[in-house]
C-alpha cells in the first residue's frame, strides 16, 4: 500500500498472489463438508510493522456451498474480502474442484481494489495410477482505478509431457491493452518476468528456504474460547479420528453432523424460518456477501490505537470516539462489489515517513489554489449580495413613499401588490440573512 508507482504496486499484488501457492498439501484425505453456521477465525502478527491481518470466515449456504472470507489490516492499509462457491466435475479417473468467485483486495488509502478470481484443483489418479494435485485455469487481476491487470494461467501437465511440465505458468502485466511484461515458470519453484521495453528477464518470485523461514506464524483462537460452531470445537471428534487413523469413526462422526445439519434444515423448513448469519450478509444487487463490520478508514496514527478482534468482530480501539462516514458505492456488474472506500493520503504507518514524495508535494500547492478559488468566489458573492441588498433597500424606499403620498384608503385597498412585494423583499432579505 505504501508502493507509489501503480505497475510496481502492481507487480507486488501478482507476487504476493503467488506467494502461498508452493504450500501444497502433504496428502490427499476426504474432506471436510463446511457445515452452515461454522465460523473461523485467525490472525497472523507482523513483527516489522507491530500489526495484525484478522481473518474471518462463514459457511453463509450450504446449497449452494458458499464461503464468505474478510480480513483486515488498517494499520498496514488494506483489507481483503470475497465469497466462492465450490463446485466439483468428475472425469472418471479425475477430479476437478472449481472454485467460483472473486477476492478484492483493497489499499485503503489509495482507494483502489484489485480484483481477482481463482485457480481450480486438478486432482489425477483417483481409481488408478498415482493419485497428485495440480492447478489449473486462467486467472484474471485487475485494478479498474489505474487501469492495471494481470492474467496468469496455469496449466496442467500434458499427458506426454515430462516433469519439468508439471506446475507450469504463464502470464502478462498489462495497462489497458499494452503488454508491459510477461511472466514464465512454474508457481511452486521460480518464476521468470521478462520486461518488453528492455527486454530483460530476471527472477520475479522464488520461494527459496530464506523466503519461506519469513513465513508468520499462524495464531487461532484458544479452545476453550471456541463457539461451538467454529470449526477446530465443530470437528473435533472428527480430526481425533483421523489423528487415530480410524477412518470408520471419522466417517461416523462426520456423518452424525451432517444429519444434524439435515436435521435442523428440516426444522426450519416447517417453521417456515430463513438462516440468518453471524457474520456476513448477501447484497440482494450484487448477489455477494459482504462482512457486517468491515471498516474501510485509512488508518489514522492520530486517533486510531490498536486493531482487535472478539468475536468474530473485527474493532479498532481509538483515543476519541468518530463517526462512521460511508461512502457511495460506485455502480458495478452484478457478478461485482465496490467496496466501500474512504480516500485520503494519511500513511498507514505513524513512524514511517511519508513515502510520496512529489505527491505529498503537489498536493500542497493544490490545495493552496483550491483555497485561493474559494476565497476568491466567497468575496465575489458577497460583493453580489450587498449589491442585491442596496436594491431591496431602495425599492422598500421609494414604496414606502409611494404609499404615504396615497391617502384614500381605496387606494391602499387597491395597491395590495405594493404589500405582497414588501413581503417578498423582506422574506429575501431574511433568507440571505440567514444563509450568509
Amino acid at each position: 500500500a505504501l508502493e507509489e508507482n501503480p505497475y510496481f504496486r502492481l507487480k507486488k499484488v501478482v507476487k504476493w498472489y503467488l506467494s502461498g501457492f508452493y504450500k501444497k498439501p502433504k496428502g490427499l484425505k476426504k474432506p471436510y463438508n463446511p457445515i452452515l453456521g461454522e465460523t473461523f477465525r485467525c490472525l497472523w502478527i507482523h513483527p516489522r510493522t507491530n500489526s495484525k491481518t484478522f481473518y474471518i470466515a462463514e459457511q453463509v449456504s450450504h446449497h449452494p456451498p458458499i464461503s464468505a472470507f474478510y480480513v483486515s489490516n488498517r494499520k498496514d492499509g488494506f483489507c481483503l474480502s470475497g465469497s466462492i462457491l465450490a463446485k466439483s466435475k468428475f472425469y472418471g479417473n479425475s477430479l476437478s474442484a472449481i472454485l467460483e468467485g472473486e477476492a478484492r483486495l483493497t489499499f485503503l488509502n489509495r482507494g483502489e481494489d484489485y480484483v481477482m478470481t481463482m485457480p481450480y484443483a486438478h486432482c489425477k489418479g483417483i481409481l488408478y495410477g498415482t493419485m497428485t494435485l495440480e492447478l489449473g485455469g486462467i486467472v484474471n487481476i485487475t485494478c479498474q482505478k489505474t487501469g492495471y491487470s494481470a492474467i496468469l494461467e496455469f496449466k496442467l501437465k500434458p499427458f506426454l509431457g515430462s516433469s519439468d511440465c508439471v506446475n507450469q505458468i504463464s502470464g502478462k502485466l498489462k495497462l489497458g491493452k499494452e503488454v508491459l511484461a510477461t511472466l514464465e515458470g512454474h508457481w511452486d519453484s521460480e518464476v521468470f518476468i521478462n520486461d518488453k521495453k528492455t527486454d530483460n528477464s530476471e527472477v520475479f518470485w522464488n520461494p527459496t528456504p530464506d523466503i519461506k523461514q519469513w513465513r508468520l506464524i499462524r495464531h487461532t483462537v484458544k479452545f476453550e474460547e471456541q463457539g461451538d460452531f467454529e470449526s477446530e470445537k465443530l470437528w473435533q471428534r472428527v480430526t481425533r479420528a483421523i489423528n487415530a487413523k480410524d477412518q470408520t469413526e471419522a466417517t461416523q462422526e462426520k456423518y452424525v453432523l451432517e444429519e444434524a445439519q439435515r436435521q435442523a434444515a428440516r426444522d426450519r423448513k416447517t417453521k417456515s424460518e430463513e438462516w440468518i448469519c453471524k457474520l456476513f450478509e448477501l447484497d440482494s444487487l450484487t448477489g455477494e456477501w459482504h462482512y457486517k463490520f468491515a471498516d474501510t478508514r485509512p488508518w489514522d496514527p492520530l486517533n486510531d490505537m490498536i486493531q482487535f478482534e472478539k468475536d468474530g468482530v473485527i474493532q479498532t480501539k481509538v483515543k476519541h470516539r468518530t463517526p462512521m462516514v460511508s461512502v457511495p458505492k460506485m455502480k458495478h456488474k452484478p457478478t461485482r462489489q465496490q467496496k466501500k472506500v474512504a480516500k485520503g493520503y494519511s500513511s498507514p504507518e505513524p513512524d514511517i515517513q511519508d513515502s510520496s514524495g512529489s505527491e505529498a508535494q503537489s498536493v500542497k500547492p493544490n490545495t493552496r489554489r483550491k483555497k485561493g478559488i474559494e476565497l476568491g468566489d466567497i468575496q465575489n458573492s458577497i460583493e453580489s449580495i450587498k449589491q442585491t441588498q442596496e436594491e431591496i433597500k431602495r425599492n422598500i424606499m421609494a414604496l414606502r413613499n409611494h404609499l404615504v403620498s396615497s391617502t384614500p384608503a381605496t387606494d391602499y385597498f387597491l395597491q395590495q401588490k405594493d404589500y405582497f412585494i414588501i413581503f417578498l423583499l423582506i422574506l429575501l432579505q431574511v433568507i440571505i440573512n440567514f444563509m450568509f
